[in-house]
């Protein structure tokens, strides 16, 4: 059974009513959002050090965090994280998406194909674009497993 995620954009308190609104089965509208099938936040976590090592950019905090107690399935991307995701998004090597998509589709966590995980990765990129842009923080909400 596929698992659905919610990767999305927001400030801390529209990320919790996001979360109220897709634990109680509403489809909210109100915050740039991408829709993903079995991501977890280890798999963003491995996205980060797949991309810290290919663009060269370091290391830092990549464990995405609890964001309520109240909130078991609502993380919060670390600024590190999104950081190097931008970097990845705005690189001068036009290779390096598809070489980080390649290495994390060849992750253990992941498994998927490199077509699927690029595809995946590029709609990350763009949301994370957004974020930047609109000065929002990114959210993970996983679907509550039952």
């Amino acid at each position: 059974m596929a698992v659905l995620s919610e990767l999305f954009a927001s400030d801390h308190a529209r990320a919790l009513a996001h979360a109220t609104a897709l634990d109680g089965g509403s489809d909210p509208q109100d915050a740039p959002r991408l829709e993903l099938t079995e991501i977890s936040p280890l798999d963003l976590e491995i996205l980060g050090e797949i991309a810290c090592d290919v663009v060269h950019f370091g290391t830092g905090d990549l464990e995405c965090q609890e964001v309520d107690l109240d909130y078991d399935n609502l993380v919060e991307l670390p600024p590190f994280l999104v950081e190097v995701l931008l970097e990845l998004a705005t690189h001068e090597d036009p290779d390096a998406i598809s070489e980080v998509a390649e290495r994390w589709a060849a992750s253990e966590e992941l498994a998927t194909t490199p077509e699927n995980a690029l595809s995946v990765l590029t709609d990350v990129l763009a949301l994370v674009k957004v974020a930047d842009r609109e000065d929002l923080s990114l959210y993970l909400w996983t679907e509550p497993l039952t």
